[in-house]
């Protein structure tokens, strides 16, 4: 698998980790987990407008070009994160 290109490279995974909220680690575990935005808000009590821009802040924070790399970043770089 070629590497992501499509992070900022000064982003390391610890500095990604604690740039996120913990409202926004929730939804991204939800987002790999297949979850939709109106799934996800049903489940966190909150409106399905209101996880898309967590999802939108995350992208921006991770300088995340689209959902997919985000997806494909947490699964790669972030996986030690969920389980600690």
């Amino acid at each position: 698998m070629p590497p992501i290109q499509d992070f900022q490279p000064h982003i390391m995974p610890e500095q990604a980790w604690q740039l996120l909220s913990k409202r926004e680690r929730e939804i991204l575990y939800l987002i790999i987990n297949g979850y939709t935005n109106c799934e996800i808000a049903g489940m966190l009590f909150l409106s399905t407008r209101t996880t898309e821009t967590h999802r939108q802040n995350m992208l921006n924070k991770l300088g995340a070009r689209n959902t997919a790399v985000l997806v494909r970043y947490a699964t790669e770089k972030l996986y030690n994160y969920w389980i600690a």
